[in-house]
């Protein structure tokens, strides 16, 4: 039987909270900022995971409003997407 390494650095921690969010990428020459929702499903200190209908892609840039302090801006690198049914998971690294 193998057994799973964890790759993690972080601990991650279950949360469930819908968040808006917009989408930064480049399609060669062309700057794409689309807006869109998601819950993220956990959480870390270096990151997240979204359940969204967006097909995220590796490498776009997702930017959101803190829900407690409006002047606050999260932002974070999609460093893996996967379509899952009728969804897409992702995981988010904080930039």
């Amino acid at each position: 039987m193998a057994t799973y390494e964890e790759k993690r650095q972080h601990e991650r921690a279950p949360c469930e909270f819908c968040q808006n969010f917009v989408v930064l990428s480049m399609h060669g020459p062309d700057f794409h900022r689309i807006e869109s929702s998601g819950t993220f499903i956990n959480a870390s200190k270096a990151g997240l995971e979204i359940v969204t209908m967006f097909p995220l892609q590796p490498g776009q840039v997702l930017q959101w409003d803190d829900m407690h302090d409006q002047n606050k801006l999260h932002m974070a690198l999609v460093k893996w997407a996967q379509e899952s049914g009728d969804h897409y998971k992702a995981g988010l690294m904080f930039l």
